[in-house]
């Protein structure tokens, strides 16, 4: 195994990509000296948006069908209406912060608190105090939780009145100012790339050539969606659990005919929503949208960056060209860290099936899956809350709590009691 330096220390990179686990310290000393990234899927929220099921494999299967392209519109519509009802929708309820809301926004707040006093604390000269989350996830959680909390961040949207996506919005140091002596200390700050799209992202036609992307405050297309969809529903295929996403199935029940006026009016709307779709095309549509290529380039050459680590919950890797630029960057860059947190023990598997071992060249992805259940209690499942409070809040735990002069944000989360529980 080949040792590294990490700012002129030897280090050698994590060994066993089978781990159970991986200790305080280990984490600490990663996070101190490391560029850190953080990758997001659906599993993280899927406790308040549900389970999609088998949402890309159906739309694939309709794509790949020999049904007339009536009966594929309908059908395709159909499972769309599923996905933007289990997704986009409860959306309105997270800008909102409605209570139905708070369980997941508590959870998201937690976990930024505790990874914005790691920034905070950690005293590398070398580092900006910054961490890039990357996300597949078109909500709104991370948005909400951010503002919540008080904590800066860069979504790629700049301006004040019609907030428009550009990159060079992102790797930001943000300094601040002390009114008194004029001292200036650095502010953490997190970049929220989202690969995928958002339920906030509208494009904006400028012209055939020229598309831009503005920050959609009051959800207005998911609203206008919604409105469509209500419309059509009577035409289209109802699925009302996760397991009746298939494809084939679907296209069996799709009537024959033309497709109706408000299916069409539906499929027209849904569209316009600023997401990579959940399918097999997904690849082709980032390639061919600038914007998308851009996002995932820059994920890409986060992971090629001397000394970075790659934190992975909730995300599956069936997402094949994310799942390849991972495995690619763990090949190329031997000091890359890529940590995944399985959700369960049953879990590993299935990551190991999609990363075998014999693709990583340097032993340098840790699968870690939660501690096996004492005396026959209920399994442990790796939800966010688990991995915030068993993994990183030991990196910042002072035992002799001192003051110092850096900058702490007065970052309030509520309790279950209904008071604040301050970072």
């Amino acid at each position: 195994m080949t040792e590294v330096s990490i700012n002129g220390v030897p280090h050698k990179p994590v060994r066993d990509s089978s781990a159970d686990g991986i200790s305080p310290e280990r984490l600490r000393t990663i996070v101190q000296d490391s560029h850190l990234n953080f990758l997001i899927g659906a599993g993280t929220p899927s406790a308040f948006f549900g389970l999609l099921g088998n949402v890309e494999d159906a739309l694939t299967q309709v794509f790949e069908s020999t049904a007339s392209d009536d009966v594929k519109a309908v059908v395709r519509a159909s499972i769309q209406a599923y996905f933007f009802d289990s997704v986009l929708t409860p959306n309105v309820k997270v800008v909102d912060r409605h209570a139905d809301a708070e369980a997941v926004l508590t959870s998201y707040a937690r976990f930024l608190r505790t990874i914005n006093r790691i920034l905070l604390k950690r005293h590398s000269s070398i580092l900006a105090k910054q961490a890039n989350i990357f996300t597949t996830n078109v909500d709104m959680v991370f948005e909400v939780a951010f503002e919540q909390m008080g904590i800066d961040f860069s979504d790629g949207f700049s301006g004040k009145i019609r907030p428009r996506f550009d990159l060079n919005d992102f790797n930001t140091i943000r300094l601040r100012m002390a009114s008194r002596f004029e001292q200036r200390s650095e502010v953490p700050v997190f970049n929220l790339v989202k690969i995928h799209g958002s339920a906030g992202w509208l494009q904006e036609w400028r012209s055939p050539e020229r598309t831009e992307i503005l920050f959609d405050h009051g959800l207005s297309i998911v609203a206008e969606v919604q409105t469509a969809l209500d419309a059509a529903r009577g035409d289209l295929i109802a699925v009302n659990h996760a397991h009746e996403v298939d494809g084939a199935a679907l296209i069996a029940k799709a009537p024959t005919g033309a497709v109706p006026a408000a299916v069409a009016a539906f499929a027209e709307s849904y569209n316009k929503l600023g997401i990579v779709n959940p399918d097999k095309q997904k690849f082709a549509t980032t390639v061919l949208n600038e914007t998308y290529y851009e996002l995932i380039r820059a994920f890409a050459n986060e992971l090629e960056k001397e000394n970075s680590v790659l934190f992975v919950h909730g995300f599956s890797f069936r997402d094949e060209h994310l799942r390849d630029v991972v495995v690619r960057a763990a090949r190329s860059n031997p000091t890359l860290q890529v940590i995944v947190f399985c959700y369960s023990r049953g879990g590993l598997g299935e990551y190991q099936k999609l990363i075998p071992e014999t693709d990583v060249k340097n032993s340098n992805i840790l699968f870690v899956v939660p501690p096996e259940p004492e005396d026959g209690g209920t399994e442990i499942k790796a939800s966010l809350d688990v991995v915030t409070r068993a993994h990183f809040a030991p990196v910042i735990a002072d035992k002799f709590p001192s003051p110092d002069q850096r900058i702490e944000l007065d970052i309030r989360l509520p309790s279950e009691e209904g008071t604040d529980v301050r970072g």
